[in-house]
Formats: structure tokens, C-alpha cells, sequence
């Protein structure tokens, strides 16, 4: 697992990767900005009681309160924008690891974007409503990072697998070698979930997780051959 998860963290800042690499960091901060002006919009329709209430201090109170909650929603669906942008790129990056580092292998399947397009948007509204369902949690020192890594390392390793699996193998055979294997690529999920939480690296997340699930997968296929 050490050596895929830095064979992946090269990768996915290496030259191969780079012009997918900027054309989805650019995606994902227009649509955050998109998100940040709507939030920013919502904040100035909050009505004013004015300063006959309470001096004005109604209103102070009020304002700070909504910028708080604003921040505290935000947080959390950074990871989902960031993975519905790199949704559209995930099948590029696993096609140009298996072709790179796999070359004997058969070459797996891209599925049609209609289709990837779906599951992306369908993995997307999971992260958003699971992590917005656990947000009271997250308020909770240490007990909500804990959280953060097993809920989204659960979420990661199982979508990521699927998604790398079904480039290759019938979706009854995915599920098989996901259950057969499914502590491995939660762990997998959670190293992934560890990069979501560090600054300007989580931009990256979905690329490395891809390339980290291609070299899981190519491990257990290979064993559950053997």
C-alpha cells in the first residue's frame, strides 16, 4: 500500500498528467468561486432589523453567525466539487496509468461519457448529502477528522474501485473482488480521504485517488488469479 500510494503521488504530478492536472484545478476553482458568490448572495438577502433593535447589535450578531455557518457548509463540499470536475478526467487518467505502467495488460474499457457523466453527478450528491448529514459531527475536535477519514475513505475506496474495476470486468465480478477485498480498498479509500484534508493538495485528490485505485486493482486482480 506505501509504495502504490507514492508511485500514485508522483504520477500524479508528473508531465503525462499535468495539462489534465491544471484543466481540472481551473474547473474545480470556477465552480468554488460560482459557490462562494451564491453563498456571498444569500448572505446579503438576510434581512436587517436595523439599529432600533437592540442598538443594531440584532444584525451584527445575526451577520456573523450566517458568514460562520456559510464557512462551515463550504468546507465540506470542497471535496465533492473537486471530484464532480475531475469526474469528467477520471477515465483519461486511468486509461494513461493502465497504458504507462500496464502496458502488457489488455487495456481496459472507457465507459460512455453519458454514463461517467452520471455516476460522477451520482457519487457527487452521495459526498455532499453523507458529509452534510455528519456536519454536526464535524464540530467535534479530533472526533470529526477521525469521522472525515472513515465516512469519506469508506465512500472514496468503493466509487474509485468500481470505477477502475469496470474498465475491465463485469459489474457482478467488481462486486465480488470489492467484497473479497473491501478492507484493502477502504484502506486504499482512506489514504485518499488523508489527501482530501491537506490544502491545495485536496485540489488534486480525485487524480491521485484514481491512479492509486489502478495500481489496487491491478494488485488483487493479479492475486485473485494466482
Amino acid at each position: 500500500m506505501p509504495s502504490d500510494a507514492l508511485r500514485a503521488l508522483r504520477e500524479t504530478f508528473s508531465p503525462p498528467f499535468r495539462r489534465i492536472m491544471w484543466l481540472s484545478l481551473g474547473l474545480t476553482i470556477l465552480v468554488l468561486a460560482l459557490f462562494g458568490a451564491g453563498l456571498q448572495w444569500a448572505l446579503t438577502a438576510i434581512p436587517e432589523f436595523g439599529p432600533e433593535l437592540a442598538g443594531g447589535w440584532v444584525d451584527t450578531v445575526l451577520q456573523f453567525v450566517a458568514s460562520f455557518l456559510a464557512v462551515i457548509v463550504l468546507i465540506p463540499l470542497v471535496h465533492p466539487v473537486v471530484t464532480l470536475v475531475a469526474g469528467f478526467f477520471l477515465e483519461t487518467i486511468a486509461g494513461r496509468v493502465e497504458a504507462e505502467d500496464y502496458p502488457a495488460d489488455p487495456p481496459g474499457t472507457d465507459q460512455p461519457f453519458l454514463q461517467s457523466l452520471i455516476v460522477a453527478l451520482r457519487f457527487t450528491l452521495v459526498l455532499i448529502v453523507v458529509n452534510l448529514l455528519a456536519l454536526p459531527f464535524y464540530l467535534l475536535p479530533i472526533v470529526n477528522v477521525a469521522l472525515f477519514w472513515v465516512i469519506n475513505g469508506y465512500l472514496i475506496g468503493r466509487e474509485y474501485f468500481e470505477l477502475v474495476a469496470l474498465r475491465h470486468v463485469p459489474p457482478a465480478e467488481a462486486e465480488v473482488l470489492r467484497k473479497r477485498h473491501r478492507a484493502r480498498i477502504f484502506l486504499a479509500g482512506v489514504v485518499v480521504a488523508l489527501f482530501t484534508t491537506v490544502p491545495i493538495l485536496n485540489l488534486f485528490a480525485p487524480l491521485f485517488g484514481t491512479t492509486l485505485m489502478v495500481h489496487t486493482y491491478k494488485r488483487l486482480a493479479a492475486g485473485s488469479r494466482t
